[in-house]
């Protein structure tokens, strides 16, 4: 019973009572003395140092791996920023810096030839080419007038019979050049029907509007330049690109026209389709783009590597006035002196071929139809100089006509030494007879079988001769 023990034993219970007494005094005095302890130990948790030596370690121990962290932290964003913010700062300077270098366009003049380039894509590329190759000439300017999806098909998108002439008219262009056919591998309207490509009334109908265009051009009275299509990735349309180039040279041809073959710049030596080959600085470049159709600017201007000789030679002089007339004052006739007049065919020098010549064969001419070489004399040619009259062509030390006979004389000269000086036969001896003897002819056949019968004969009678 509880009461009868805490009868029992009065000084248990008052000591426990003191415990609890001096324990919680004690707790409220070391409250008092270290709220701050208390409040830190709230906002962290406690290091390894602090549980082993308590406050005076935290104490002493600087809290540096904090310090640290917080000051190494902004520098490493400061170093990021600066290292990102640096390209940034120098671009504009670069550009800043190359603006000033890049070249203004030249300025063409007001008597500049227009080259006017029309079709489809291809025409595009071709035009940026030709731009490229012109820049510098103030005498020629390149106008595009292309259509990247048009073409002789599908007239009811765009209709380049209809649409020529007027540009024609506007443009006033020395030169057209016309690329199209790569957008023509489909079915043709043949008034009221469809033709499959490459049927025979595909191609009748196709060719009709071939030489539409040619007409056109023709009749405006300016020189047509017609560029191929070259080859491309898939084979099925590289082998109707074939096709069609022999249907554009047949009308071109129709025309007087001019065809460009630009096939031979786009294949490898067995004629397949390439992404890369040889540009125009001789050097290996990517010409084709990934789809295996379009060019890229380095096949742009490889187009126009092919078609630059055929439109400069059709411009026209730009120092002379297009429809100027020649003619000669009444103090220029004097004046006038003709060339001299020879036989082409006594021409024995051409022009030189230079390597930078733009037009890439060197002289335009053939061997003795320019320059001075001009109208007909009654002087042979080397030719006839030869032929009829048996004479030489004149044995030019070093050339290769040089067929002089060398006689060599100053080795049989009678006052010479003797050819023969050493030998079996006496010359002196020979000298002084009649020569030597020639040999006794041979007997035939016959002969010899009958001698020899004779001398059998003989001696088997006894009276063969001793010997």
């Amino acid at each position: 019973m509880p009461g009868a023990r805490h009868s029992g034993n009065p000084r248990r219970g008052w000591l426990a009572r003191a415990t609890v007494a001096a324990l919680a005094a004690f707790a409220v005095v070391v409250t008092a003395l270290v709220p701050e302890s208390a409040a830190l130990a709230q906002e962290r948790p406690r290091t390894v140092l602090e549980m082993l030596f308590g406050n005076q370690a935290r104490e002493a121990a600087p809290p540096p791996r904090r310090v640290i962290r917080k000051r190494a932290a902004p520098r490493k964003r400061q170093t990021r920023r600066s290292r990102s913010a640096a390209p940034k700062r120098s671009a504009p300077s670069r550009a800043a810096a190359a603006s000033p270098a890049a070249a203004p366009a030249p300025d063409k003049n007001d008597t500049a030839q227009t080259v006017l380039v029309v079709g489809d894509f291809m025409a595009d590329s071709l035009a940026k080419g030709l731009t490229d190759v012109y820049e510098d000439n103030a005498d020629v300017v390149v106008k595009a007038r292309a259509n990247g999806s048009s073409g002789l098909v599908r007239e009811d998108f765009y209709n380049w019979r209809t649409s020529l002439g007027p540009i024609i008219e506007e443009e006033k262009p020395a030169v057209v050049v016309m690329m199209v056919g790569s957008n023509d591998r489909q079915q043709i309207d043949t008034g009221g029907a469809s033709a499959s490509l490459r049927s025979d009334a595909w191609v009748a109908e196709y060719e009709k509007r071939i030489a539409a265009i040619a007409g056109t051009v023709k009749e405006k009275g300016v020189p047509l330049v017609w560029v191929g299509v070259p080859s491309f990735k898939f084979d099925r349309m590289s082998e109707d690109m074939v096709f069609l180039n022999d249907l554009y040279r047949k009308g071109v041809a129709s025309v007087s026209g001019e065809f460009v073959d630009v096939w031979d710049g786009f294949v490898d030596a067995n004629g397949g389709f390439v992404y890369s080959g040889p540009g125009v600085s001789g050097q290996k470049v990517q010409l084709r783009g990934s789809d295996g159709i379009t060019m890229t600017s380095d096949g742009a201007d490889k187009l126009a590597f092919f078609a630059e000789r055929a439109i400069t030679r059709l411009l026209r002089n730009p120092s002379v006035a297009p429809g100027a007339a020649f003619s000669l004052s009444a103090e220029q006739l004097p004046n006038m002196q003709l060339p001299p007049i020879s036989n082409a065919a006594n021409a024995v020098t051409a022009a030189p071929v230079g390597l930078d010549d733009p037009s890439l064969d060197g002289a335009d001419r053939l061997l003795g139809s320019g320059g001075s070489v001009q109208g007909f004399t009654l002087e042979p040619s080397p030719r006839d100089r030869l032929v009829l009259n048996g004479n030489s062509t004149g044995n030019i030390e070093g050339r290769a006509d040089d067929f002089a006979w060398s006689e060599k004389r100053a080795a049989v000269t009678p006052g010479g030494p003797s050819i023969a000086s050493r030998g079996s036969v006496d010359l002196s001896r020979l000298r002084e007879s009649d020569g030597i003897e020639p040999p006794q002819e041979m007997p035939s056949l016959l002969d010899a079988i009958v001698e020899d019968w004779s001398r059998s004969g003989d001696e088997a009678s006894g009276t063969a001769p001793q010997r």
